[in-house]
């Protein structure tokens, strides 16, 4: 076994013993199985420059620990007439980006693993650990000392039949083996790798796969890095992905590139696919018209289940889903909708509208994502059809694409926790989202020193009063988040009635009331037991009592108020009510210990 590293640069000698250069790249060529040894390249320096020449690898002898030895004679060796072909290891793969077609991921190759049968040497792998590079600079020995010291540094050898080259000089390396296995990766895997490379191998790598394959790939890309690609696409390349994807997808992709480069896609667009995808442009994103594809299956309500098959038929590749088929009057609007059960069921001469289920549960074009998405976990549907204020049919939701809601709002829920938006992208994004939550933080220590400075000449010992405040705070600020958690889960988005909010509002209090209750019984009763003072005890506990339910009534309140109000206050919200919760349950608590501590000695 052999690693390229080691035989770069290793002697070339002629069969007299004599220096003919140094090994400089070796050829291979690739076929059905592993890559085979088809050429090596010895270089050496005359006047200070370099040359090289290419021999065939049957001219090789032997390839020894210290020296490769040739079969011919040093001037044969250089008047080699042979051709550069293949592969070359050193050339087209050391250093280069590949594709770990096991991991479904870009790595870099730092070494070459080369094994040796009937005089051929066989690339088996590539090197793309810490160790391989340390092996190449000549501190394999360093990498030795510190796996003695327990820092180790374990080769990475990824199986030759689980990488694809991705940056060849060579035009006919595009083929058989690697364009398949790529061709045979799922189009998220796919997205996984596009997003690590660079710009060229980009292109390049969308130009291996066909037109649908590239489509699906792309519409997996991460919404930010989707421009970035299409950036390194020219224009007519991109259009052409844009009409194979659903209509959807390709109007996601164009809501985020600049408004003159989208409208010339869609110029360049076929009209029909340009028209639908100008049409899902102009609904709000977080609407469900924002979310709908307008490819699905719908039929007369005078059809047969026969004449439904048969259209099924001719137009189900062209359709989204074939979960249901909708229904529909001769002005397009929705009437009912059968699943495909009750159509195979049905005897063939029926028609479509006396088996239909006519209650049919369908959502606005202008309804919020997220009500969407509870109306489709509700009554557990696998897509919803969409009309408008006339009822007429516009398109459908499928379930995958509210499962991507979903986690948005998720994600945007615990923004609005935890004070700071939780995807960040970039330092100045970062900095641009965190500073405001920062800002409210330093504002309310400043508040806070000011509530206790309000204290400072009352007759009360604040040191001993501080031991229990760690106690205080945590306990007001937990109870403040979940109530705001559970309230905040409870809305989803969505405006809430009066009615509404006053259940919420019940339960949840009823709950905090409780809690708050345990607390100041514990609690008081750990500062009785600690201080062996009633008074501080009942300071405690009173607080613990009025703090904690009203950390609860603030948290329920102030997502609810902000709901009301357009412009929310986004991803500083729980700042602010944090805020106000330390500050009124500080007040309580050093306004109870006024009251009951004064001029008591300990």
């Amino acid at each position: 076994m052999y690693f390229f590293s080691e035989l770069q640069d290793r002697k070339v000698l002629d069969k007299h013993g004599r220096l003919v250069g140094k090994v400089h790249d070796i050829g291979v060529r690739l076929g059905a199985g592993l890559p085979q040894s088809e050429s090596l390249v010895v270089a050496r320096y005359r006047r200070g420059r370099r040359e090289t020449v290419t021999v065939p690898w049957e001219w090789v002898q032997s390839v020894g620990p210290e020296v490769v030895t040739l079969s011919r004679q040093r001037e044969e060796v250089w008047r080699s007439e042979f051709p550069p072909g293949g592969l070359l290891l050193g050339k087209n793969l050391l250093d280069r980006q590949i594709v770990d077609l096991h991991g479904n991921k870009v790595v870099r190759v730092n070494d070459l693993r080369l094994a040796e049968f009937d005089s051929q040497l066989r690339l088996t792998g590539v090197d793309v650990s810490l160790r391989a590079l340390l092996r190449r600079l000549g501190m394999e020995r360093l990498a030795r000392i510190a796996g003695n010291l327990g820092l180790d540094f374990p080769e990475r050898t990824i199986p030759w039949n689980f990488v694809a080259p991705l940056d060849m000089d060579r035009a006919d390396l595009r083929l058989t083996l690697t364009q398949t296995q790529l061709s045979e990766l799922h189009p998220t895997d796919l997205a996984d790798i596009i997003e690590q490379l660079d710009p060229p191998q980009r292109e390049r790598l969308l130009d291996r796969l066909d037109a649908l394959t590239a489509a699906q790939s792309l519409s997996e890309v991460e919404p930010d890095m989707q421009a970035e690609v299409i950036e390194g696409l020219t224009e007519t390349k991109v259009s052409n992905l844009l009409e194979v994807m659903p209509p959807d997808e390709a109007a996601d992709i164009l809501s985020n590139l600049p408004r003159d480069k989208a409208e010339r896609l869609l110029n360049i667009m076929g009209v029909r696919e340009a028209e639908i995808i100008r049409e899902l442009l102009g609904y709000e994103e977080d609407t469900a018209g924002g979310k709908m594809t307008p490819e699905f299956l719908a039929v007369p309500s005078h059809y047969t289940a026969d004449q439904c098959i048969q259209y099924l038929r001719d137009n189900a590749p062209d359709a989204e889903t074939l979960y249901y088929v909708y229904v529909i009057d001769d002005e397009g609007r929705l009437k009912g909708v059968v699943s495909m059960r009750d159509l195979l069921t049905s005897p063939p001469e029926a028609k479509v509208e006396d088996f239909m289920c006519r209650d049919v549960i369908s959502v606005n074009v202008s309804d919020d994502q997220e009500a969407v998405a509870e109306t489709m976990i509700r009554y557990n549907f696998l897509a919803l059809p969409v009309v408008d204020d006339d009822n007429h049919l516009k398109g459908i939701i499928t379930v995958d694409d509210m499962i991507d809601v979903l986690r948005e709002e998720t994600m945007e829920d615990l923004s609005h926790l935890g004070g700071l938006e939780v995807e960040e992208t970039g330092v100045a994004t970062s900095l641009r989202t965190r500073f405001p939550s920062l800002l409210v933080t330093l504002l309310g220590g400043c508040l806070a020193a000011l509530v206790i400075m309000v204290f400072e000449g009352k007759a009360i010992d604040l040191v001993l009063l501080s031991f229990f405040l760690p106690l205080l705070l945590r306990a007001v600020q937990d109870i403040g988040l979940i109530s705001q958690a559970v309230v905040l889960e409870y809305i989803g988005g969505r405006e809430i009635s009066v009615k509404e909010i006053a259940a919420i509002t019940w339960r949840e209090l009823r709950v905090v009331l409780i809690i708050s209750c345990g607390l100041a019984g514990l609690g008081g009763l750990s500062a009785f037991l600690w201080e062996g003072h009633l008074r501080m005890g009942l300071t405690l506990g009173l607080s613990l009592l009025l703090s904690v339910f009203l950390g609860g009534v603030i948290g329920i309140g102030f997502p609810l108020a902000i709901n009301r109000i357009r412009g929310e206050l986004r991803f500083t919200q729980a700042r602010f009510s944090t805020l106000l919760i330390v500050l009124v349950s500080l007040a309580i608590y050093l306004g109870l210990a006024s009251a009951l501590l004064s001029g008591v000695s300990f």
